[in-house]
């Protein structure tokens, strides 16, 4: 049977092919990348929006951008397992809720074709329920699982991504498994802190993970040729290299930073959305 979360790419590079040989594991193919944003017009933004009594955060505008992203370049909706290269039936990013202490994790489904009031409407629908409702069918799995003797544990959890890839595990449990996604994203900007690097997993699917930096000043070189301290916002992206090819990527990174510097245009849905 085959996957029913992804679709296997059947014409592949053998360059390409090739890579998932050479570095068959995900930890082993991880790429870090710094990327920096002029935050004043993610600022503006953000004002413009309570002045008219709208809430806004940071957090959703990413989202936003990062799920546009994904709809101009379709690569980064990739993952591999088992020298096998699939592309995604949807589009799904994970990140953490805070509640009384406690961390829920929560996966979010989107449409590549979303404006930025549809992404958050969805993001705190999400937060909503995850808090009034913080566990699931996942969580009580794994209390369960827990508490089987080792030798049962790990055997279950090795079948556990083969059977998926098989289309044989309960579809319920992938679907609800935060490392089964597009990308995780990790706020720790409200933490007050740059964004660091997070490393990938081999458990699950996903190829992206991404860290939120806080708003800072950092020196930025002026058209005029001097240098001024103006807000600023760091992202640390970690991304599987085997998923697509180094121009795409920064073509990709330096489109969702065009996204966060000018946040108006997720107003309005892509002009154009890319298989």
């Amino acid at each position: 049977m085959p996957r029913k979360d992804a679709e296997l790419i059947k014409n592949v590079d053998s360059s390409k092919k090739f890579y998932t040989f050479l570095m068959p594991k995900r930890t082993s193919s991880a790429c870090w990348i710094q990327l920096t944003a002029d935050a004043r017009g993610l600022n503006d933004f953000i004002n413009g929006k309570k002045a008219g009594g709208e809430r806004c955060t940071v957090f959703q505008i990413v989202i936003a951008a990062l799920i546009r992203t994904a709809s101009r370049y379709p690569h980064l909706n990739r993952f591999i397992y088992g020298h096998k290269i699939y592309r995604r039936k949807e589009y799904s990013i994970s990140f953490a809720v805070s509640h009384n202490e406690t961390t829920i994790f929560r996966k979010i489904r989107l449409d590549p074709g979303a404006t930025f009031p549809e992404v958050r409407d969805q993001v705190n629908t999400i937060v909503e329920t995850a808090r009034k409702e913080p566990h699931d069918s996942l969580d009580n799995s794994m209390n369960t699982l827990m508490k089987l003797p080792v030798f049962l544990t790990s055997f279950i959890l090795r079948m556990y991504p083969v059977m998926a890839d098989k289309g044989l595990f309960p579809q319920k449990y992938v679907d609800e498994d935060v490392l089964y996604a597009s990308a995780v994203v990790s706020n720790l900007g409200t933490y007050g802190i740059s964004a660091p690097y997070h490393h990938l997993y081999d458990w699950g699917s996903a190829s992206v993970f991404l860290t939120i930096g806080a708003i800072e000043n950092k020196p930025f070189a002026m058209d005029d040729g001097s240098v001024r301290a103006i807000p600023a916002i760091t992202f640390g992206f970690t991304v599987d290299e085997r998923i697509c090819d180094g121009k795409e990527l920064a073509d990709a990174l330096n489109y969702f930073r065009e996204n966060i510097e000018n946040p108006g245009a997720l107003m309005s849905p892509p002009a154009e959305i890319m298989k």
